[in-house]
């Protein structure tokens, strides 16, 4: 009982923490709006260039669901009182580059073309479902509930479009051109 009247460690610490987390949040917001800025420049970059008819309306069903995901984003910007803005994020820049050389393997063949660009996809809806899920989880840290809520239907989108629109269009491909695929 000797240290009873010297006061508990101060909150310092907890609140120096809070205000790290809080700047990584807003960073990664602010990389998320980066990546859903890229993703539409090279949507717009490539859409003339599909030809499967069901490729064609599932990426613009996606791009949809991606316009979303920027009104979201947009949205917690202005709960925090944040400038929209985008940050550049050498992670997705790296994984973009590695889809866009990916496609170029394929310029002169639309088929496998086609086929790389739904591999493309599911690796970008990939890093979003990981980065909206924990962003999702930051602002639960944060006591932001209701960004937490809207990243979260953002992942849930992206998981969504893997599972009921990339897994299926691959499904179909596979079936029809691998012999004993379903058996």
């Amino acid at each position: 009982m000797k240290n009873i009247d010297k006061p508990i460690q101060s909150n310092d610490r907890s609140k120096n923490s809070n205000v790290v987390l809080e700047k990584y949040f807003i960073h990664s917001l602010q990389e998320m709006y980066y990546a859903e800025d890229q993703i539409a420049k090279e949507f717009h970059t490539i859409q003339s260039h599909i030809t499967s008819p069901n490729l064609k309306a599932i990426l613009q069903n996606h791009f949809d669901i991606h316009l979303k995901h920027k009104e979201r984003l947009e949205k917690i910007f202005r709960l925090k009182d944040s400038a929209i803005q985008g940050r550049n994020c050498e992670t997705f820049n790296a994984l973009l580059a590695e889809g866009l050389s990916h496609l170029a393997l394929f310029s002169n063949d639309i088929s496998n073309w086609e086929i790389a660009l739904i591999l493309v996809s599911q690796k970008l809806a990939h890093y979003k479902i990981a980065s909206y899920g924990g962003l999702a989880h930051l602002a639960i840290n944060l006591n932001y509930y209701k960004a937490a809520t809207l990243l979260a239907f953002s992942a849930q989108e992206e998981e969504e479009y893997i599972a009921n629109n990339l897994n299926v269009i691959i499904d179909d491909f596979l079936s029809a051109h691998v012999e004993g695929y379903k058996n």
